[in-house]
């Protein structure tokens, strides 16, 4: 039999060489935009700060190849923000209204961290044809079937999607660093 796929959900994934040494080089410049706030949430426009040119390239491009895989138009960047986790912070679920592409760079992260939860679109089937359980929630769950991806925050991977599915970045509970940066794009 053929499968055809109608409906994916589809996310972009990439990795950005040399990450590490660029968090090196970005960190007093974050930490000083930091202060300012003292807060998770720095909204704050990456996508125009010269500081960030080799991230933002790096992003627009594989953005891009998202895009095109969609046959979308070229994406603009609307605004982008970093999160500088810490103990105790999150990110309750949210879409991204008004923008049609969401990336999100890990500048800093580690595999053992608080995942970014991406939510299936597609509603539950009440008729549990995967017969979850409490004890086995994830019984016969693959792509087509799952209702959460999880995305494990690991230094220079990128993750893009499209903005209308819902996530979230449950309670942060270790103290090691954790920086992402957020695109959102038209097309």
């Amino acid at each position: 039999m053929d499968l055809t796929y109608w409906f994916p959900t589809v996310l972009g994934e990439s990795n950005m060489p040399n990450t590490k040494e660029e968090y090196i080089k970005l960190k007093p410049h974050i930490d000083q935009i930091v202060s300012k706030s003292g807060k998770c949430f720095n909204y704050y426009p990456i996508h125009k700060d010269k500081k960030f040119k080799r991230i933002n390239d790096f992003v627009l491009q594989e953005t891009t190849e998202y895009a095109k895989a969609h046959r979308f138009d070229k994406p603009k960047i609307k605004e982008s923000w970093f999160n500088n986790y810490g103990p105790g912070d999150l990110n309750d679920p949210h879409t991204h209204a008004g923008s049609h592409l969401t990336a999100v760079f890990y500048l800093v992260g580690q595999l053992d961290d608080t995942a970014l939860l991406i939510y299936s679109p597609v509603p539950t089937d009440m008729s549990n044809p995967g017969k979850k359980t409490v004890v086995s929630p994830h019984n016969k769950e693959n792509p087509f079937t799952a209702e959460t991806c999880i995305i494990k925050p690991s230094t220079g991977f990128l993750c893009i999607f499209r903005s209308f599915l819902t996530h979230q970045v449950p309670t942060k509970m270790s103290d090691a660093p954790r920086v992402s940066l957020t695109y959102t794009f038209n097309v």
